[in-house]
């Protein structure tokens, strides 16, 4: 799934209690060409990976040209589509005119304002077949052909974006994507330290990226990032040091933020190690951060032997 030479056609997002709905839909759009993401379709692709992130990378944009959430009141209740549609609004509001949702209502369901604009054109399921949605659907993705690329000046002329944007941006949606690519780049890195004698024991959860680093059977240093609850939002907490002592307090925290002057979505990391250093960081920056705090502790501790 995350090698795909092009992007999926289209995304369904949907609620449990609709996945027959949606099942049918997909169906009948994959009988006029379109390629369609639909989860029972990469159950393979999947098996081992932290689904919540790769989610939210295909519904984020990074691997579909539109998404089509199917709208219920089982969905603005459940944790994940609202997770998967948290996702689509803020990549939607990055793409400004060019339609990104393509939202279907189902039942009598109410959409709050601040989740979805009245502004914004939907379809009823129950007004359509699940085959007139697929044609109706396909029209739509044939007449805007290819996913539309930026010109090449744009990086050197920002344009200006709406205030909205900062508005539809969600901070924990931000850690939580964060927090994973943390621990999916640790587990990566980690078997690179075998041939200087250590061992990097990486534990991942959807709260929490711990990290110990072994020599000889004996533990070291130790390193935890973990995804906590705030007034304003949340936060990830981090402490690393010798691992007698990385549970007895926070060495540093990241925040999400909006970057307006670059319309990014980043984390600004609070070092307290570091003379409350502070930074704006991508989630690959912020690991890098702290894969250098391990590597410092490795290369001085060496020094002091030899």
């Amino acid at each position: 799934m995350l090698d795909r030479s092009r992007p999926y056609d289209l995304a369904v997002s949907f609620a449990g209690a609709q996945r027959p709905l949606a099942e049918g839909f997909v169906r009948a759009c994959e009988a006029l060409g379109l390629d369609v993401f639909y989860d029972k379709n990469v159950t393979t692709q999947m098996w081992g990976r932290n689904f919540i992130y790769e989610f939210r990378r295909v519904y984020g944009g990074q691997h579909a040209r539109y998404v089509v959430p199917f709208l219920s009141k089982e969905y603005l209740a459940g944790p994940y589509p609202m997770d998967e549609f948290n996702a689509a609004v803020v990549h939607s509001l990055e793409r400004g005119h060019d339609p990104y949702l393509l939202p279907i209502t189902v039942g009598g369901v109410r959409i709050p304002e601040n989740l979805l604009s009245s502004s914004i054109a939907y379809l009823r399921a129950e007004d359509h077949a699940v085959e007139e949605l697929a044609r109706i659907t396909a029209e739509r993705v044939a007449a805007h052909g290819t996913a539309p690329t930026p010109p090449a000046s744009s990086a050197a002329r920002p344009i200006r974006l709406p205030t909205i944007a900062a508005a539809a941006f969600s901070e924990h949606v931000v850690l939580e994507s964060a927090l994973a690519r943390i621990g999916e780049l640790f587990q990566e890195a980690a078997p690179k330290l075998v041939p200087f004698g250590y061992a990097c024991r990486v534990h991942v959860t959807n709260v929490l990226v711990q990290v110990h680093l072994e020599e000889r059977g004996s533990n070291g240093y130790g390193l935890r990032v973990r995804l906590a609850d705030t007034v304003r939002g949340g936060r990830l907490d981090m402490s690393f040091g010798r691992l007698a002592h990385s549970h007895n307090g926070i060495n540093a925290h990241a925040t999400a933020v909006w970057d307006a002057r670059t319309a990014e979505k980043m984390l600004r990391f609070d070092d307290y190690s570091a003379h409350g250093q502070q930074q704006l960081l991508s989630a690959e920056d912020l690991f890098e951060v702290l894969w250098h705090k391990i590597i410092d502790y490795i290369e001085r501790t060496h020094d002091r032997r030899a």
